[in-house]
C-alpha cells in the first residue's frame, strides 16, 4: 500500500507534514494540499513511499518488527 506525504512550506520555510496511507490516501493529500494556497505564499512538495525498510527480531514466540522506515520518493505524475 503506498503512503504518501505532504511537505508544506511557506515563503521558504518548512511549515511542517503531513503523511497518510490507506485506500483514500491520494484524495486525502489532494484535500490537504488543497488548503495550502499560492496566494500565501504557501509551496507544496508531494511524495509518494511504496517501499520501507524494517528492522526485525527473531525470537522464541516468532518474528516481530522493531521498525518501519518508509521511502519517499517525488511524486512524478500530475494529480
Amino acid at each position: 500500500m503506498k503512503s504518501y506525504r505532504l511537505v508544506v512550506r511557506q515563503n521558504g520555510h518548512m511549515v511542517g507534514h503531513f503523511d497518510t496511507s490507506g485506500i483514500t490516501a491520494l484524495e486525502d493529500i489532494c484535500v490537504a494540499r488543497a488548503m495550502f494556497g499560492i496566494a500565501g505564499g504557501y509551496d507544496c512538495e508531494l511524495l509518494v513511499a511504496d517501499s520501507e525498510r524494517r528492522m526485525l527480531e527473531s525470537g522464541p514466540e516468532g518474528m516481530k518488527i522493531l521498525m518501519r522506515e518508509a521511502y519517499y520518493r517525488p511524486m512524478t505524475t500530475h494529480i
